[in-house]
């Protein structure tokens, strides 16, 4: 059976691969949850169950995770999964390369954790786009051109997906980012919300369903970050080198439980909703709009395209130095395996079909 704990983190003093500080992280398990019997789940687990940790945050980023373990895919696939709980992507990168977790999808902090040298590999996606610049009415309509960002405050959550992609979309606009603009850094995206409303900032960079949450709350969304660079990746889940070399096969299922779960929010979106529902504290009715929003993709392909491009935003950007190439860290392979595997059990089904398309023009 699959179980949900929360990760407790204990503060002390590390230095970690990127240029944060981040506490020790230790696990305290807590009470093991029940998963309640999905209807429609129709899971036969393997004869051998491989234990396998994997982090989150509470985010709809991370529905693919939601799902699988609502309707017992990775139970399907063999796989007895714990879930950690984390409240940004510094800490969840930071107990990877702890070894406290073995899996998870934190944004592009793996590709900040490859560049400084750490043994970390890049195997699948679980979100892409879903970020886009706020403000307030009266002030979007004088916004909509980058170039008129000139002399503007923007609050972002840095290293954020949003965040990278606002900064590189000013960059190519011919804005200098140190003296153009003023880039106030906040902790998250509520704290954006905040300061948009309160009119301490002229706009702000948020993400899915925080955009659609501001929304709600009177604000407009200026431009998505797809629009200035298209299928851009967001959450990438990686792992350790050194798993993945000593136990492919337990990151093959792992996807192949991603990439069912996937599926399931194609032909049945209500569910997904109801599932996501169980880890994400939202109002159902902007969850389902942040679900269907056009420029918000979940997806579990690993976009190497999209990484390299990212990559090179980052360094652009002025965020990482370094000559480590990213393709080194990347392995699409283990998801188009998995693929290949879902795809010869169902050669007929549509999703998955669509899926190989989106690999091959992602990724080859």
């Amino acid at each position: 059976m699959t179980k949900q704990k929360n990760g407790i983190l204990i503060a002390g003093v590390v230095i970690i691969l990127i240029a944060v500080a981040a506490g020790i992280i230790v696990f305290l398990p807590g009470t093991p949850a029940t998963v309640p019997d999905s209807p429609g789940a129709t899971a036969t687990p393997l004869q051998s169950e491989k234990p396998l940790k994997i982090g989150y945050l509470p985010s709809t980023g991370h529905a693919l995770v939601f799902i699988a373990n609502e309707q017992r895919y990775f139970d399907e696939q063999g796989l007895d999964v714990e879930l950690f709980q984390f409240q940004n992507s510094a800490e969840g990168s930071t107990a990877i390369i702890a070894k406290k977790i073995d899996a998870g999808g934190f944004g592009p902090s793996p590709l900040v954790y490859a560049a400084k040298g750490s043994p970390v590999t890049i195997i699948g996606g679980l979100m892409a786009e879903g970020s886009g610049v706020i403000a307030l009415p009266e002030k979007a309509d004088q916004l909509r051109d980058l170039k008129s960002f000139a002399g503007k405050t923007v609050a972002t959550v840095r290293m954020s997906s949003g965040d990278i992609h606002f900064r590189g979309a000013l960059q190519d606009a011919g804005l200098n980012l140190q003296k153009d603009v003023t880039i106030q850094e906040l902790s998250s995206p509520s704290a954006v919300l905040d300061a948009v409303k309160a009119g301490k900032v002229d706009a702000g960079v948020a993400w899915t369903p925080y955009m659609e949450m501001a929304q709600s709350q009177g604000l407009s969304v200026i431009e998505y970050t797809s629009e200035y660079y298209p299928k851009h990746p967001c959450c990438r889940m990686a792992t350790l080198t050194e798993n993945l070399e000593t136990d492919r096969d337990t990151y093959v299922r792992m996807e192949k439980a991603l990439i069912q779960a996937y599926r399931y929010s194609k032909t049945n979106p209500d569910g997904a909703v109801d599932d996501i529902l169980r880890y994400v504290t939202i109002d159902r009715g902007v969850l389902k709009t942040s679900l269907e929003n056009p420029h918000t993709s979940i997806s579990p392909d690993p976009n190497l395209h999209g990484v390299v491009q990212t990559y090179d935003l980052l360094k652009s950007i002025g965020y990482i130095e370094t000559s480590v190439r990213i393709q080194d860290h990347v392995d699409s392979s283990v998801y188009k395996q998995a693929l290949d595997e879902l795809t010869a059990e169902n050669p007929n089904d549509p999703v998955y079909q669509q899926l190989l398309e989106d690999y091959r023009a992602m990724n080859e």
